[in-house]
């Protein structure tokens, strides 16, 4: 069975705008002029139910009620952090649901037809019976949201075997490609939702990442691709690599981006890169060879791991 929420409205671009960029769906399709009636659905790939909005020349008449509430559930505090900070972004004013429960489980705003929407964390328990699962259990952690959390409060560090996922834990530290390989293998082995791994190319430079300004401006270069790797919970883009991580200050440098399988962060991930560098320093007439070029990128993160 699918489920279809169906709502007429008087702006479609607006409702669009909203749950595409506060709530985090999708559009995944539109139609025009059916029987004067226009609409889009907006959801999720591969789930089995979406929202659709309809306009048309008739004016809806909505009588919503305090309790009339579309909830949204996320799996981790870290996803509702980032919600709250776009709400806030935007000028959304938060509200106080009528309902006691929500009031201490969710957060609560209104979408441009007055519609009251909750943001709330469903707790998703890691109960599979595999090594690794197992292991992070025994460091007492029991939901996903716990992980993410605790993931992100490890230490920067090179794990000496890339292959093995369980150094992030025996080790006590982690790159981005070990932490969030990681992670989202332990996602696949529990069958959480939702969850990529993402490789990232982008311009590193001493704006972006303040601890190579000097090795980055000696070599007279203006930035070095470098390559990244984060999450994408639910569309939003994570990065777990440091307590104090973020995806803000090199989104707007993004150059490209894939989607990989953990197992890809040890060769392929390396020569995408170089690949990605052969051709910038092609491209863009660089005078250093691509060994000189990673000889600087390997200096400019030894920074970042002090």
């Amino acid at each position: 069975m699918t489920l279809r929420y169906a709502r007429h409205t008087t702006n479609l671009q607006k409702i669009e705008q909203f749950y595409t960029e506060i709530v985090g769906l999708e559009k995944l399709g539109e139609f025009q002029n059916h029987d004067t009636y226009d609409g889009i659905f907006l959801g999720l790939p591969a789930l089995n139910w979406h929202l659709e909005f309809t306009t048309s020349n008739r004016k809806p008449v909505h009588k919503f009620d305090e309790d009339d509430i579309l909830v949204f559930y996320v799996n981790s505090e870290i996803e509702i952090f980032k919600i709250r900070n776009k709400i806030e972004k935007q000028g959304i004013k938060l509200e106080i649901p009528k309902n006691p429960y929500w009031s201490k489980n969710g957060l609560m705003i209104s979408d441009p037809d007055g519609n009251k929407i909750i943001f709330s964390v469903k707790h998703i328990p890691l109960n599979s019976n595999d090594p690794l699962t197992t292991l992070v259990r025994e460091k007492l952690i029991s939901n996903w949201s716990e992980l993410l959390d605790f993931t992100k409060d490890l230490p920067y560090g090179r794990n000496i075997n890339r292959y093995d996922y369980s150094l992030v834990l025996n080790q006590m530290k982690g790159s981005c490609s070990s932490k969030h390989s990681f992670l989202k293998k332990v996602a696949d082995l529990n069958k959480i939702e939702n969850v990529k791994l993402i490789l990232g190319l982008y311009k590193m430079n001493h704006l972006n990442t303040p601890k190579i300004e000097q090795t980055i401006i000696e070599c007279g270069l203006e930035y070095i691709p470098e390559a990244h790797c984060y999450l994408k919970l639910n569309k939003e883009r994570i990065d777990l690599t440091t307590t104090n991580a973020s995806m803000e200050h090199i989104t707007n440098d993004l150059l490209e981006e894939i989607e990989i399988k953990p197992e890809q962060v040890h060769t392929f991930k390396v020569e995408f890169h170089k690949n990605y560098l052969k051709k910038w320093i092609r491209e863009s007439s660089i005078t250093m060879s691509l060994d000189k070029v990673w000889e600087v990128r390997e200096v400019c993160i030894k920074k970042l791991e002090k």
